[in-house]
């Protein structure tokens, strides 16, 4: 199969950007996450790396990478055809072993793994590959913005609730310093990967609020997840992320990213007008950023297709290449080098930096990776473990070393 190097430069780019909201999780108390106000710094530096993370990263980069998924299954489907093979025993021996590797490294290493999400909604886009993309994009953006409805449902209940029944919501979005305390010496202790009990009182722990939460996050998630997937099918379809679209429409894109960028940072002004309040940033205050992704997601493919087209910073495209080329390995290798910096087994550095000081890192992580993919693939042909996920998906051991 023919690589496309303008998907591959793309899909690079994507994996780099996640790891900077994913640093932030293996790094602090998980509320910082959400909560600039929870944990990570409120001096003005630290409050400015959270709002230019959260306009320019939350939820965009996972979008791309979902949106690279949706495509490349659409890819794949093309390639088998071609060589007819049987689509739906690939694809779905693919994915289910894809469903596997997931399920071991959120048990194994690293709670926050998404592999599994994707592997769950790869089983269902299958049915959707023969649809038409402007049905598949339509259907994509109707599932990504799903959660919108759940935001101002959510918004018009909240306000009814009693003080009881809403604490459990105030207690996970600003927890106690006892938790707080309590979450880090859990991670520098003996940290084996489990759903934390971050309250020690029963009563707290059993409100059914906090689970009508959690599954409220789940939810959107997998929705978030799968919508991108559909459009990404669409864009595959429609020569989008290979770069054979024309300057102007890829301009039109960053156009369309710009007005992203601005929604999301009004968002963050107002939830820092609203000083970072649970009732808020919990529910409605979450639909700017949700409105805007999508729309920085295109600005960012826009000037990755026209950057694809030319030759500036040539030596840069081979190497985000090579790194999109090994996303799996790369990915896997995040949460290896992540749980190390900050977990107990390791370093032990988990809620011991600020937000500002773990840019740095991700720099370092990205500069290894710049540097180590294309050097692996001047002797391999695959990423390790996309050749094991590939020898798997054919039931034979493929080919690893490179004959040139």
């Amino acid at each position: 199969m023919k690589r496309i190097v303008a998907i591959d430069i793309l899909r690079g780019f994507a994996l780099l950007g996640i790891l900077v909201m994913n640093i932030m999780s293996f790094a602090m108390p998980s509320t910082a996450y959400f909560n600039p106000a929870a944990f990570g710094g409120d001096d003005p530096l630290n409050q400015a790396t959270y709002a230019l993370v959260h306009i320019f990263t939350d939820q965009k980069f996972m979008a791309l990478f979902s949106l690279l998924f949706g495509a490349s299954i659409m890819l794949l489907v093309d390639s088998w055809r071609r060589k007819g093979q049987r689509v739906a025993r690939f694809h779905y021996t693919r994915n289910g072993w894809l469903l596997l590797i997931g399920l071991l490294h959120g048990f194994l290493l690293w709670e926050g793994d998404v592999l599994v999400v994707y592997a769950i909604c790869a089983f269902g886009l299958y049915f959707f590959r023969n649809v038409a993309p402007k049905r598949q994009f339509a259907l994509g953006l109707a599932v990504f913005l799903l959660p919108a409805v759940s935001y101002v449902a959510a918004d018009l209940i909240i306000d009814r609730l009693s003080a009881d029944q809403a604490a459990p919501l105030q207690a996970y979005w600003q927890p106690s310093d006892e938790v707080i305390a309590a979450e880090i010496a859990h991670y520098r202790g003996d940290y084996w990967p489990q759903v934390i009990d971050r309250w020690n009182d029963e009563e707290l722990d059993e409100a059914a609020v906090i689970y009508v939460y959690y599954a409220g996050l789940v939810f959107e998630f997998f929705v978030r997840a799968f919508g991108m997937m559909l459009i990404g099918m669409a864009a595959y379809t429609s020569g989008i992320v290979t770069a054979q679209r024309t300057d102007r429409f890829y301009k039109r894109m960053i156009v369309l990213g710009l007005l992203g960028i601005a929604l999301a940072a009004a968002g963050v002004w107002w939830n820092s007008a609203a000083a970072w309040a649970a009732a808020q940033m919990m529910f409605l205050g979450r639909l700017p950023n949700l409105l805007a992704t999508p729309l920085i997601a295109g600005g960012y493919i826009g000037i990755i297709m026209l950057w694809s087209r030319s030759t500036v910073w040539a030596g840069l495209q081979t190497r985000l290449a090579a790194v999109g080329r090994t996303a799996l390995s790369n990915y896997i290798a995040h949460s290896v080098i992540g749980t190390f910096i900050f977990y107990g087994f390791g370093l032990g550095l988990f809620g011991a930096l600020n937000r500002w000081q773990l840019l740095p890192i991700v720099v370092a992580i990205w500069a290894v990776q710049l540097w180590l993919s294309p050097l692996w693939l001047r002797y391999f042909r695959y990423g390790l473990l996309e050749w094991g996920w590939r020898s798997l998906s054919y039931w034979r051991v493929q080919p690893l070393f490179r004959d040139d």
